[in-house]
């Protein structure tokens, strides 16, 4: 130990001799006829000899005889990573021993050690407290009264060894003491530590937590984390203990995640409940948060004669009447007044256009989608084996493709297949997953998704047309059988609507334009209002309280005609045709908007797009898309 100290020393002479040799200029030019041996100039090892025998110790360099002259003149040795470990330690030692400390921070009755160089560059604070013109410059003691003295101390532990330990115990005090210093490190990692431990009961506190400190991320994953998991917040005890301000942004929040809008009502109603007496006041203001136009005439006529809270206030009972008007009254639908009251939690805002067929041994596996806001489309990751004729929906933001016809190929043979096998796309990941299979095997079948549950309807297995219908639970990843449909349909579409589910149409083994209703309470199907039109192979779209059909084929001719379904009146209405006509076609809703995608036009496969406005009953063209498609799932996520 003894030796060390001047064994580095004297290598990094050597060092610093080595550098000034290899440099241009007047200091670093060999002299005329100074030989190098082993890449250092001779006289540098005379040197490096001589202060060594003058220090009457040996001269510690010795290079060997015959090193190949053509070896680099000098080298570079990067030892950041050494070296900062060493300089880290070295310095937390003198600290630890109060060696050459100046400054010591006090906290109540504990004093913390430490060198202002060392917290003055980790904290532009002590930056400013130590090399500014603040009366603390020239002290040797600064007395905090703010903040923890297990966090000053953690903080302090940080500056020395470049680690700080973050417990549920220990980051509700170290984050205000690191937001004070202005440690930019330790902050980032409270909040991605306080993001990590987001539950339904401690999210709130987080979100408000966040605020106080100005953490802008961890505010909003807080927020996200609310929205995303309301129906769990909305039992705890932090959600009853809202303000009524603080409330009222959650819940008029289009993200906020629910199966149906009657979550939000209960949701505001338990809120009040919790202290009638004080709470009662804020019912009408909240109430205009509630998308009630979204809640079906059942539940809204049963809160109209059972809650005395609302038959007793005459501005709830107002927002309830407009509620009603929106079901009672399809003109008072086709205003953008009441687009902006009824427009869905989570709305979608890109199509995805998914496999479907190019031609006739055509098929695909490509994924594209498209954003609305720049008119554009881009593909994804393709489905693992192309598929065409099958289901497509959307349930917890992610896609699923459901049955259809399949192209496999078996020892260089391709051969095509009805499938029962389900394919879940993920846009985090941007990953397809395969999911349980369904009971049975179906193409041109209709999909939707109720309750947070994915239905399978009627089709066609390769020999038989369709009724059964059966229903994915996520929740048990697993598939049960429901009441079949009245009738046999393929080539037909499904939509979802008030709480019900509604199959349209299709062929089986005749063209109809037949459609029946299915009430998930009653686990029964009825007849409802048919078509103008018979069709087959054509889109579907809910909006605004209607259900619209576009395109097909009525076993004729190919259709440009769209229709329009009032399930309070139970009758169709025709609108305006589209441009062209196409069958085998794609559709889906995005802001009040049913985009029309692909198919066949009769004599060719289409990559186009159109759009439909219902308030001006108006035709719009848009980008098409990247694959003409035809047979295909489109679906906005």
């Amino acid at each position: 130990m003894h030796h060390s100290v001047p064994v580095v020393l004297q290598l990094h002479r050597v060092h610093r001799l080595e550098e000034k040799a290899a440099l241009p200029g007047p200091h670093g030019r060999r002299q005329q006829g100074e030989r190098l041996q082993g890449g250092v100039p001779h006289s540098a090892l005379a040197v490096q000899q001589r202060r060594g025998e003058a220090e009457g110790q040996p001269a510690q360099v010795q290079l060997p005889a015959g090193m190949d002259q053509s070896s680099p003149t000098y080298m570079l040795a990067n030892l950041t990573h050494l070296h900062s470990e060493q300089l880290l330690q070295g310095l937390n030692l003198l600290r630890q021993h109060h060696e050459l400390c100046d400054i010591i921070l006090r906290v109540g009755d504990v004093k913390i050690h430490a060198h202002k160089v060392v917290l003055a560059s980790i904290s532009p604070y002590f930056k400013a407290m130590f090399t500014g013109n603040l009366s603390e410059k020239e002290n040797s003691e600064v007395e905090f009264q703010c903040v923890d003295e297990a966090a000053l101390q953690a903080i302090v532990e940080y500056a020395y060894t470049g680690t700080v330990f973050i417990s549920q115990d220990t980051v509700e005090s170290l984050l205000p003491a690191a937001n004070l210093l202005q440690i930019k490190l330790v902050v980032k990692e409270c909040c991605a530590f306080l993001e990590s431990q987001l539950d339904p009961g401690n999210c709130i506190g987080i979100s408000r937590f966040a605020e106080t400190y100005g953490c802008h991320d961890l505010y909003l994953a807080a927020n996200k984390y609310i929205c995303q998991n309301f129906e769990d917040v909305c039992q705890t005890e932090e959600f009853f203990e809202l303000t009524h301000s603080e409330l009222d942004e959650i819940v008029s929040n289009d993200c906020l995640n629910v199966v149906t809008e009657e979550t939000v009502f209960y949701a505001l109603e338990s809120w009040i409940k919790y202290d009638v007496q004080e709470r009662q006041k804020y019912l009408a203001q909240l109430l205009h948060c509630v998308r009630l136009p979204l809640l079906s005439v059942k539940f809204l006529t049963r809160l109209y004669e059972a809650n005395h809270l609302i038959r007793d206030d005459h501005t709830c009972k107002h927002l309830l009447n407009e509620a009603l008007k929106y079901h009672f009254m399809p003109e008072h639908r086709l205003s953008h007044q009441t687009m902006l009251m009824t427009r869905p939690r989570c709305a979608p805002k890109v199509l995805c256009a998914v496999g479907g067929k190019a031609g006739l041994f055509a098929c695909l596996e490509s994924v594209e989608m498209y954003f609305p806001q720049n008119d554009s489309w881009i593909g994804l990751a393709p489905l693992s084996i192309p598929r065409y004729e099958f289901g497509i929906c959307v349930l917890d933001q992610k896609i699923y493709v459901v049955g259809g016809i399949a192209t496999h190929v078996c020892q260089g043979i391709s051969y095509r297949k009805h499938e029962n096998s389900v394919e879940c796309w993920d846009p985090d990941t941007n990953t397809w997953t395969s999911l349980e299979r369904m009971f049975e095997s179906r193409s041109t079948l209709g999909v939707v998704v109720l309750a947070g549950e994915l239905y399978a309807l009627g089709g066609y297995d390769g020999q038989s047309y369709l009724r059964t219908v059966e229903k994915y639970i996520p929740k048990v990843k697993e598939w049960q059988l429901v009441a079949p449909m009245n009738k046999t349909r393929s080539c037909f579409a499904a939509a979802v609507l008030d709480g019900m589910i509604y199959a349209i149409g299709g062929y089986g083994p005749a063209h109809m334009n037949s459609m029946e209703r299915y009430d998930p309470s009653k686990n029964s199907w009825e007849t409802v209002a048919s078509m103008a039109d018979k069709r087959i192979n054509f889109g579907v779209g809910v909006m605004l309280g209607f259900i619209f059909v576009v395109g097909g084929h009525n076993g004729v001719s190919h259709l440009s005609s769209i229709e329009r379904y009032d399930p309070h009146q139970n009758q169709w209405t025709v609108c305006r045709p589209m441009k062209e006509p196409r069958t085998g076609v794609g559709a889906a809703v995005i802001d009040n908007y049913l985009y029309v995608v692909g198919g066949h036009s009769g004599s060719s496969y289409l990559n186009t797009v159109q759009k439909y406005d219902p308030i001006s009953d108006t035709w719009l063209d848009s980008a098409g898309m990247m694959y003409c498609r035809c047979n295909f799932g489109l679906t906005a996520l």
